[in-house]
């Protein structure tokens, strides 16, 4: 029903009402004396307030609905912003430290110059580690934004996973977890930075869980690309991280966009603790022949609500 037949539709009862008060009064007035002029008198003088009083119904229902409907955008924008807010505030946060850090290391490391080797190389190596921190969290809210804005678009090529682990292990610089890998050659079809997100914020979970130590394995198997990622953690959580609302959830954000990154490469993930070592494992599709070939065009990206209609 249209706006204006709902306006209609609610004069129904006043026009009703109207006619059954004319009636009466009418009859009433009729009744004193007879006279149809005094009964016209009367009649005028009952209607006259009564079309006041239902004129200014009539004009003050629009107005607060108006009024009504404002309030409840108002309130929808304040939500908006407040929501807002909070991710403003968490993302400076969580930037805060290792920006600071870089900052008063890299103005140490100007001031004192590089007399002592040592030092200088501990200190570049803690400002390599910081650098790399702020971008993981940088690369980590802008890709949980596209993914919640349905507009992420990974690039998948034929990726030496192997490679590909170990040029990200190398840039990490001096970290709180002991990072060794054995990798042998295995050809996945993914996207780069998906792989380098993926491992760093694993090696990441590991050093908030108090790990000391981390082995990463990559293998072909079954027709897969494994990357396998053990630790020592102390602190190992059983219950899935909550994915439905990446940005907006309580927590921290690389445990859960893990499942989402890994999705979207058509891998699989799952992580299991046996003996005080906790495994995660990630299988990646192999690259095909027609894939491997540089003539092929792999097919447009789709968001995650497109597949999975």
């Amino acid at each position: 029903m249209s706006r204006s037949a709902r306006s209609y539709a609610s004069w129904i009862p006043a026009v009703f009402a109207w006619a059954v008060a004319l009636v009466l009064i009418s009859r009433w007035a009729i009744s004193l004396d007879g006279s149809g002029r005094v009964a016209a008198v009367v009649l005028l003088a009952t209607l006259v307030p009564m079309a006041a009083l239902t004129g200014a119904v009539a004009v003050g229902r629009p107005l607060r609905r108006h009024a009504a409907e404002l309030e409840a955008r108002i309130d929808e924008e304040q939500d908006a912003r407040r929501v807002h807010d909070e991710i403003y505030s968490r993302f400076i946060n969580e930037l805060r430290a290792p920006l600071t850090a870089v900052y008063g290391f890299s103005r140490h490391l100007e001031d004192a110059g590089v007399s002592n080797v040592s030092d200088a190389e501990e200190l570049i190596g803690i400002i390599s580690h910081d650098a790399t921190e702020v971008v993981r969290k940088v690369e980590n809210i802008a890709t949980a934004a596209q993914i919640e804005a349905g507009i992420y678009r990974p690039q998948p090529k034929a990726v030496d996973l192997s490679r590909e682990v170990e040029r990200v292990v190398g840039s990490l610089g001096r970290s709180r977890v002991d990072v060794t890998i054995d990798a042998q050659p295995a050809i996945a079809w993914c996207d780069p930075a998906a792989i380098r997100q993926i491992v760093l914020n694993l090696i990441h979970i590991a050093a908030e869980a108090a790990a000391q130590t981390a082995r990463i394995d990559v293998e072909e198997r079954n027709g897969l690309a494994i990357l396998s990622v053990t630790d020592d953690r102390l602190n190992h959580d059983d219950h899935p991280p909550d994915t439905g609302d990446l940005l907006g959830s309580a927590g921290g954000l690389s445990a859960r966009m893990l499942p989402a990154l890994a999705d979207f490469q058509g891998a699989t993930m799952n992580s299991n603790r046996t003996l005080g070592w906790t495994n995660t494992v990630v299988r990646f599709p192999m690259a095909t022949p027609a894939q491997l070939s540089e003539d092929f065009r792999p097919p447009r990206a789709t968001t995650f609500s497109e597949r999975n209609r």
